[in-house]
């Protein structure tokens, strides 16, 4: 069969679905890049929030609504979450197969099954199991390593733990053969990922060991290695130093810091003060390698008051951020916060979001313009031809969320290389430049 697979949400759930390709792979079947050229269509669905859940919906919608497709089969957060609606005889119609990420390595029976007129529910099996090839999503050049899968943070926000349970780790040696088999495909640039990587290795060793886990990661033969999500609390200034010092890991870390107000921090169960998120950013600062910081915050949360959003206000335009993004508070069921009183309107969510964005905005073009003359290391991801340009990422900027370099060459240029290009111009926050020469 000709299976098509589309993956929604977050970089963790690509992960997911490159896992999932690679046992449809070894089941015997052909991977197409299209809905049209599909006879089997995957969705790998997200349902952190209200807006991924209709996101999910509509995908699984839109793919139904193709008639060369034969077959649908809906994974991930979407049955995580709501199993027991989804598989009702009256509910996700649209679907001939529903299973949860714990199940991807039977992905050939459950195609099997449905090519035989079954409708297939399957969910929580084994541990699951790794692919012995993962198909990569991205440009061949850069992967997601995601060193763990659930969180036992409990940020009152948040329906993660119940969606994917308890915070679990994949053992040190696990990892590092996946990275590489990944390697060994091309990459070069690792992201780790998972829903706090500072946390790695507690469940598993008793203590986090994501330094352990790194300087395995180093030895192999990539150019760059990549942080997301580095829990403000457990960025240790050993793991700040290592980023400074390591060559092979980027100056750049993402650090979600959610807010800045101590009684919104409260609310939200985080283990945060705005002055400890302070003292982090200015050890981070301290350090020679200039390392970038993207971090994520909310506003809208229950009971902000307006005192406390100009808390956040004032953090943003003082601490002035590298990279940052912004969502509103989404009431969540079956998590502490949707069961909070004061409860924020949302045209006041609304409006305290288009405050902070615009305010964010306006500090990243400054930093972007500061830029114009100097000559960065790009790393080429691909063609816009739109723009007529290429386009890449530095160190400080991560593919797939930050900023984008378009840049021109004289000259030949390879993907997954770096070049030396000099900033011209700016646009917003992506930076426009020329190669100066060259690789090598």
């Amino acid at each position: 069969m000709k299976v098509g697979a589309i993956s929604l949400g977050c970089d963790k759930n690509r992960v997911d679905t490159e896992r999932l390709l690679g046992f449809v792979l070894q089941a015997g079947h052909e991977i197409v890049n299209t809905i049209d050229e599909a006879d089997i269509v995957i969705v790998n669905t997200c349902s952190f929030l209200k807006s991924a859940v209709k996101e999910s919906l509509d995908a699984v919608f839109e793919a139904r609504s193709h008639a060369n497709v034969k077959y649908l089969i809906v994974a991930g957060c979407l049955p995580m979450r709501y199993l027991d609606e989804l598989a009702k005889e009256d509910g996700l119609r649209e679907a001939d197969a529903i299973i949860d990420n714990t199940c991807y390595e039977r992905i050939g029976e459950v195609i099997r099954d449905v090519c035989a007129g079954k409708r297939v529910v399957m969910t929580a099996m084994p541990k699951e199991q790794y692919a012995p090839t993962r198909v990569i999503t991205t440009p061949y050049h850069y992967a997601y390593l995601k060193v763990s899968d659930g969180c036992d943070n409990r940020c009152t926000f948040c329906a993660i733990p119940s969606i994917r349970g308890p915070y679990t780790s994949t053992p040190i040696e696990e990892l590092v053969a996946e990275a590489k088999a990944l390697v060994a495909q091309g990459v070069k640039e690792l992201i780790l990922v998972a829903q706090d990587v500072t946390r790695y290795g507690i469940d598993l060793y008793g203590e986090p060991r994501l330094l352990a886990l790194l300087h395995e990661l180093v030895a192999l033969p990539v150019d760059k290695i990549r942080l997301l999500y580095c829990y403000p609390d457990m960025c240790s200034n050993e793991l700040i130093d290592y980023i400074d010092s390591e060559p092979k890991l980027a100056k750049y870390i993402d650090m979600p810091m959610q807010h800045a107000s101590d009684g919104v921090l409260k609310r939200m169960n985080r283990h945060d003060t705005a002055s400890s998120l302070r003292d982090r950013i200015a050890y981070i600062r301290s350090k020679k390698s200039n390392i970038a910081i993207r971090s994520t915050f909310m506003v809208g949360f229950p009971q902000e008051t307006e005192a406390e959003f100009e808390d956040l206000i004032t953090f943003l335009t003082e601490e002035r951020l590298d990279n940052v993004g912004f969502f509103m508070y989404s009431q969540e069921e079956d998590t502490p916060a949707a069961r909070m009183k004061g409860q924020v309107e949302y045209s006041v969510k609304r409006e305290r979001f288009n405050r902070v964005v615009a305010i964010q905005s306006t500090i990243a073009e400054q930093k972007a313009k500061a830029m114009i003359g100097e000559v960065v290391e790009v790393v080429y991801d691909g063609i816009d031809y739109d723009k007529q340009a290429f386009y890449g990422h530095t160190e400080r900027l991560c593919p797939d969320v930050d900023a984008k370099v378009y840049f021109t060459s004289d000259d030949p240029v390879d993907i997954g290389e770096s070049y030396p290009v000099r900033i011209e111009k700016t646009k917003k926050l992506d930076l426009y430049g020329k190669a100066v020469r060259s690789k090598g």
